[in-house]
């Protein structure tokens, strides 16, 4: 499997401190060891999750996942972890524990946003049904990303033709209306951090604020999360604000991450009053993905989801997905009814028999 920042203690850990209060959120932790070495971990956690907001479900969910859609750090990438090489016989013991009940009393586990390209959600899979669980496996989105050639020219001839073009484009025109000013500040170091950040959130909020939405920073758990980890991570190398300045001015600010040799792109903001035909956002990434390349870094994620924008700078995509296993029981019989009758009542159709 891969080293991915929101799997580490840093990440975790912080998610836990600002979320773990809520929603009677319980920890369950399980270790897995061959001999004295640590081969697997579970971050899991416990809480009471409401179908329909009336239909009660004690739900194990993965550590950073779960929150209100508002409030929602998105964490890619998590899972069960396991040592390379390992991962099949991590999968069964995990499965044998939730039998065994070294969980805990529980009616569906939900694993969201595991990367669908690695051994794991497979391997989950099989050992739940191998263990008379129902258990579905299903791709809730797709995190574009490029895998980085050692040159700029490199990337942009293995863009198609169109994409390639309308990429130049842009980048020109934005030079053009800058007068040459264009440039890009790293903001890295933890004496600068808290500028940075501001242009950050300030560009963020402009973004959404000018088609009439919020931006995520107004939710205080969101800015919480981020306050518990953005100076540790400045402190360790791995936050880096990048910050795309024109006419001596910032017009686009992008949060990324360096963890294992990638950049991960997490949160951008920019100025919503430039000239229509110009995009500062595709500017700043094209400058992120170039810098990154120059640094000799092997990747740039650009997380879920694949809309347009990331698309024109990759045809690459990692598919996310979510585990969900339920056990037969009262509650995932009339979870099921119900979700057959919506379905009935949407399409017209006869309800079908709910399976126990």
């Amino acid at each position: 499997m891969r080293n991915e920042l929101t799997q580490a203690p840093d990440w975790l850990l912080p998610w836990w401190r600002v979320f773990g209060d809520l929603d009677g959120r319980r920890l369950r932790i399980g270790l897995f060891r061959d001999g004295d070495r640590l081969i697997g971990l579970a971050p899991l956690l416990w809480r009471r999750h409401w179908y329909r907001g009336f239909l009660p479900f004690r739900r194990l969910e993965l550590l950073a996942s779960g929150e209100v859609e508002g409030d929602a750090i998105v964490s890619n990438h998590i899972g069960i972890i396991a040592e390379r090489g390992a991962e099949a016989t991590v999968a069964r013991r995990f499965v044998d524990a939730l039998a065994d009940g070294a969980f805990g009393s529980w009616d569906e586990i939900v694993l969201s946003m595991m990367s669908g390209d690695t051994a794991m959600p497979e391997l989950l899979i099989a050992a739940f049904r191998a263990a008379g669980y129902s258990a579905e496996s299903m791709e809730t989105a797709g995190a574009p990303f490029i895998t980085l050639p050692a040159t700029w020219d490199e990337y942009l001839a293995k863009l198609p033709g169109k994409e390639r073009k309308n990429l130049k484009r842009q980048l020109r025109l934005f030079d053009e209306w800058s007068g040459g000013t264009t440039e890009l500040e790293s903001v890295s170091t933890v004496g600068d951090l808290e500028r940075g950040k501001k242009i950050l959130v300030d560009l963020h909020q402009a973004r959404w604020a000018s088609e009439a939405q919020s931006g995520v920073f107004r939710s205080p758990l969101f800015s919480a999360f981020h306050d518990a980890t953005m100076y540790d991570l400045a402190e360790r190398g791995v936050l880096e604000i990048l910050v795309l300045r024109a006419r001596g001015e910032p017009v686009a600010a992008l949060q990324t991450y360096v963890w294992a040799d990638k950049v991960t792109a997490y949160q951008t903001g920019r100025r919503p009053d430039l000239p229509q035909n110009l995009s500062p956002g595709s500017v700043i990434f094209a400058w992120a993905i170039r810098r990154a390349i120059e640094q000799g870094r092997r990747e740039f994620d650009m997380l879920a989801d694949a809309v347009h924008y990331k698309l024109q700078l990759t045809q690459q995509i990692r598919p996310l997905v979510q585990v969900r296993v339920a056990r037969s029981c009262v509650v995932e019989w009339l979870r099921r009814a119900g979700v057959g009758i919506a379905r009935w009542m949407r399409r017209g159709e006869e309800p079908k028999e709910a399976q126990g």
